[in-house]
């Protein structure tokens, strides 16, 4: 009695949330006005490339074009990594650090200028200091992921902020 009572419930509910236009979060898509992107950065710091590599593939991932007319400027200001010891072991030799990669930036579309956004992502690194390569491996592969979590932070702000600039004005 109780499964056929929650099947009409979800058979009722799905139709109505779909009528009333429900979506979930991130649902929605990119706005339709700003589908090409310009990358700016410094090209003097060597490990801000990589990164902005990456975000050039998450960008296209999404279906955006690179290129100069009708684009948004996404300007990299700074990256920063940072390792801190978070444990020591018996022996005085540091056993855990917290590896913290910070982002500035700043987003330009048409004559509007954003403020300069900060975001930070962190994880920590626990490791024997007898594998002494693997640690290094192993920290690399966990830059690469706050790679991942920056740029996927930074899309999602890129996004909203597009979102509300196509409300208030559309694009040239």
């Amino acid at each position: 009695m109780f499964r056929s009572i929650s099947r009409l419930v979800l058979l009722v509910s799905v139709p109505v949330l779909a009528a009333c236009g429900f979506q979930f979060q991130g649902g929605s898509g990119w706005p339709e006005d700003w589908t090409r992107y310009q990358l700016e950065y410094s090209f003097r710091d060597p490990q801000v490339a990589p990164f902005v590599d990456a975000l050039d593939e998450a960008l296209r991932h999404r279906s955006l074009e690179p290129g100069t007319q009708h684009a948004f400027r996404i300007w990299i200001r700074e990256l920063t990594d940072s390792k801190i010891v978070a444990a020591i072991g018996g022996d005085g030799k540091a056993v855990e650090f917290e590896l913290q990669r910070r982002l500035r930036f700043q987003l330009q579309a048409g004559n509007w200028l954003s403020d300069v956004y900060e975001l930070a992502a962190n994880r920590r690194l626990s490791f024997d200091p007898a594998l002494v390569l693997a640690k290094e491996a192993e920290e690399e592969g966990m830059r690469r992921a706050l790679s991942r979590d920056l740029i996927e932070m930074l899309i999602l702000r890129t996004e909203a902020d597009l979102r509300l600039l196509a409300e208030r004005v559309p694009a040239p």
